[in-house]
């Protein structure tokens, strides 16, 4: 019964090799063409902070700010209402709460710190 056994799992192995080292390839894949009249969407840019911002007016959110309805949830920054997200980073004093300034202004990592002691 073993010889049997063996003689069996030879043959299974030996068919597995067989078709798995065939020589035939798959046929090669051919790019799928888009129907005709189609247009390729066009991706939307992302609003970056403006270099310049007027006196009192707030920064544009950049992508990574969160998303906010009022100061509180945005810690040191201030809520952008017209974009319902945190002025961050930051590119003035206007997009940080009241005691704090904003650090490197216009920065990528621009965020709004405390002030040093005895600033206005």
């Amino acid at each position: 019964m073993a010889r049997i056994s063996f003689a069996v799992v030879g043959v299974v192995s030996m068919v597995g090799l067989v078709v798995a080292c065939s020589k035939d390839e798959p046929p090669p894949a051919t790019p799928a063409q888009p129907p005709p009249g189609y247009q390729q969407p066009q991706p939307q840019p992302q609003p970056q902070p403006s270099a310049t911002v007027a006196p009192g007016q707030m920064a544009t959110p950049g992508p990574t700010a969160l998303a906010c309805q009022n100061d509180s949830q945005c810690m040191t920054h201030r809520c952008n209402l017209q974009y319902q997200k945190c002025a961050f980073p930051c590119l003035s004093d206007a997009d940080c709460i009241q005691g704090t300034t904003c650090f490197v202004a216009g920065g990528p990592a621009a965020a709004c710190l405390p002030k040093p002691p005895g600033a206005q």
